[in-house]
């Protein structure tokens, strides 16, 4: 092992060891009883080693190391660089009351979750971090100040789903190990409390003063483009591609609507075409079929290599995840299990729900638009090239991922099918523009939000009346927005750079270019930034 390689292995140590269930959900279980310290004095005693680790990684002779190896360094200097930036600047810990509420919720949830071990084993490790979940919250509760309203809500809202996923956990628990159902009980009733005291406090104390500001400016988001995504744009340039972006496909959304019904706009051919969509109680198996069948495509057509071993199931949304996934999601197979199984979540109708209002949110899961999300987020998306980065043998790349690459390869995706023939409905083809249509209007709202140029009500009714996205699913999205700079802007920019890379690729190698192998290439990185990736194909 390199010098650097061990430099490596004593970071990735560093980082389980103090943060318990980050090393769950890579599948690293040597402190899956543990839950995370987030005492202010430890938080300060964690950046501080970051910045020992930046300054231990800035003397590395950079001459000696590999060619993987430099990549390895690059992306864990701007890791460092990052981590210690959102703690001190943007200082997340300080403004943001849900994430403490998440770590408790998503402690137990990957444990109950995900098959790594027997249920009893499994059982015992729930137990541990229900026991310390009153303290994560205390301190928590400590650290808050300077909170966006919008940001205090939100935790309302997940604690809430916490609370009756807590709930879930112990009735399923106690069914499936008995012997523990007395203590699963006893110690569920603590952390529910927990959940309980911290809802009150929040509620009743902290959300009249949460006044904060959740922008964080734009040298910040410049910050964030240039280490997080090693992007060759700024904030001015990224809104200007937006733009470009939006403008083109509405372009395209007219011509295609036009090919449908010549007497109407494209937003009311879509508003028609939605009528036509699963009923509630056949969501999840209409999704199951969709993936199913994008698998198959990618095999007879060979369009990429799709890993010996995983496994994709559909299950629905968490019930603390719905208040900011309206629609679907995906959940990657942990990097360093072995069991690759990914997990694609739909966030059903529930069942208190008006059917007005049900049919307002089945109208966002259309037969036509279906089979697009199901490819974005299946196959060839982020469910198969996430498992292929897993099984890159660094161990950082496994780990360290750009947005950018994870939701530009996605959006890529959904084109690069069409292309290819696994649809030619002009009716999915529009669902497929209106959702890059949406995805444009992120990159505006993005740099918008962040910058200040544009408030949260602004961002809603920009993807109201431009996306043409029902308002429910826009409040929701926009909220997601408000916390993930830069991340929003990912799917556009990423297709964007993977495209122009693949043109530049294709005249490199001429008649020797072949898709799949181009196809394979690309997703053997990592999900590294772009412009790395083209320093490897020497472009």
């Amino acid at each position: 092992m390199s010098q650097f390689d061990r430099f490596v292995e004593e970071y990735l140590e560093f980082l389980w060891k103090s943060s318990p269930v980050r090393a769950t959900y890579a599948g690293i279980h040597t402190y899956d009883h543990e839950l995370d310290n987030v005492d202010r004095d430890f938080l300060e005693e964690i950046n501080k080693k970051h910045k020992e680790y930046l300054r231990k990684l800035e003397k590395t002779e950079k001459k000696g190391l590999t060619d993987d190896e430099y990549v390895d360094w690059q992306l864990l200097k701007n890791s460092l660089e990052s981590e210690i930036k959102s703690f001190e600047e943007i200082r997340f810990w300080e403004k943001q009351p849900f994430v403490y509420a998440e770590i408790c919720i998503d402690s137990l949830f990957l444990l109950f979750l995900r098959e790594f071990a027997p249920i009893e084993v499994r059982t015992a490790a729930i137990l541990s971090r229900m026991r310390q979940i009153p303290q994560l919250l205390k301190d928590g509760q400590q650290n808050l100040k300077d909170s966006p309203e919008i940001f205090t809500t939100l935790t309302l809202e997940i604690v809430n789903g916490g609370k009756k996923f807590c709930k879930t956990v112990v009735a399923a628990l106690g069914s499936a190990v008995p012997k523990l159902r007395t203590e699963l009980e006893k110690t569920g009733a603590q952390a529910l409390a927990a959940f309980n005291d911290y809802d009150t406090f929040l509620r009743e104390e902290y959300l009249p003063k949460s006044r904060g500001e959740f922008a964080i400016g734009r040298d910040l988001f410049n910050f964030k483009l240039m280490k997080n995504h090693m992007l060759p744009y700024n904030t001015e340039e990224i809104f200007e591609i937006g733009k470009e972006a939006k403008q083109s496909t509405e372009d395209d959304l007219k011509n295609i609507a036009q090919t449908i019904d010549t007497n109407k706009p494209w937003w009311e051919v879509v508003n028609d075409i939605k009528k036509r969509h699963p009923q509630a109680s056949e969501l999840l198996a209409t999704y199951q079929k969709e993936m199913e069948s994008a698998k198959r495509f990618v095999l007879e057509k060979d369009l990429v290599s799709i890993p010996s071993g995983e496994e994709l199931v559909v299950i629905p949304t968490p019930q603390f995840h719905r208040p900011i996934l309206p629609y679907a999601a995906y959940m990657r197979p942990a990097p360093f299990e072995k069991q690759q199984k990914g997990f694609f979540y739909v966030t059903p109708i529930e069942e208190n729900v008006a059917k007005e209002e049900q049919e307002k949110i089945l109208r966002g899961h259309s037969f036509h638009k279906i089979p697009v999300t199901a490819l974005h987020e299946g196959y060839p998306g982020h469910h198969l090239q996430l498992v292929r980065a897993n099984q890159h043998e660094r161990k950082l790349r496994r780990l360290l991922r750009t947005t950018v690459f994870v939701e530009g390869w996605a959006l890529y995706c959904e084109e690069m099918m069409a292309d290819a023939g696994f649809y030619s409905d002009p009716r999915t083809k529009l669902f497929k523009l209106k959702d890059q249509l949406w995805r444009a209007c992120r990159v505006i709202i993005d740099v918008g939000l962040h910058t200040k140029t544009m408030d949260y009500a602004q961002a809603v009714d920009f993807l109201v009346n431009d996306a043409k996205l029902e308002r429910v699913h826009a409040e929701k999205e926009v909220t997601r927005y408000t916390f993930t700079p830069t991340q929003p802007l990912s799917y556009m920019i990423g297709k964007k750079q993977i495209l122009e890379l693949k043109k530049d690729y294709q005249t490199k190698l001429k008649d020797e270019f072949r898709l799949k192998e181009f196809h394979d290439k690309l997703i053997s990185f990592g999900s590294i930034p772009i412009c790395l990736i083209r320093a490897a194909l020497g472009i």
